[in-house]
């Protein structure tokens, strides 16, 4: 079952934690999904229909983070979480026509973040995106 967020989770129940990257709508029964979550006795046809079901509106094939929280009952939940800065930022500069991206572009990434980081201000994801940017050496623009 998917979760919202970790606030719906009993953590006193959860065994084992195992987190992968997974493309949307593509989780089948090989590798890497059936082996990793074989070996935690979950059943894994069960998680594809799952994920692939709740992937439905991704675009096929964006690489999302997934957690998987397996209980003592070998029963398990998961939380889906938006692909990494520099992917999203790597992304978003292929369709830039120069080799830069705006501050718009960086504030929509720091809106798809915001779904992950619900806790979080804005403007410290915003920051953290800019950060990452320049690691990535992406130059930022103002138009």
């Amino acid at each position: 079952m998917q979760i919202k967020n970790y606030n719906q989770l009993d953590i006193t129940k959860i065994t084992r934690k195992v987190s992968l990257i997974i493309p949307a709508q593509t989780a089948k029964l090989g590798p890497p999904v059936g082996p990793v979550l074989g070996q935690v006795k979950i059943k894994v046809k069960d998680f594809c229909t799952l994920f692939n079901d709740a992937t439905s509106q991704f675009k096929l094939g964006l690489p999302l983070r997934v957690i998987v929280f397996v209980f003592k009952n070998e029963t398990f939940n998961f939380i889906i979480l938006p692909p990494s800065n520099s992917f999203l930022l790597k992304n978003s500069l292929k369709f830039s026509k120069t080799n830069s991206l705006t501050v718009l572009d960086v504030y929509k990434i720091a809106l798809i973040k915001k779904q992950e980081f619900e806790h979080l201000k804005l403007n410290v994801i915003f920051r953290n995106i800019l950060h990452t940017a320049k690691l990535l050496k992406i130059k930022i623009t103002l138009d």
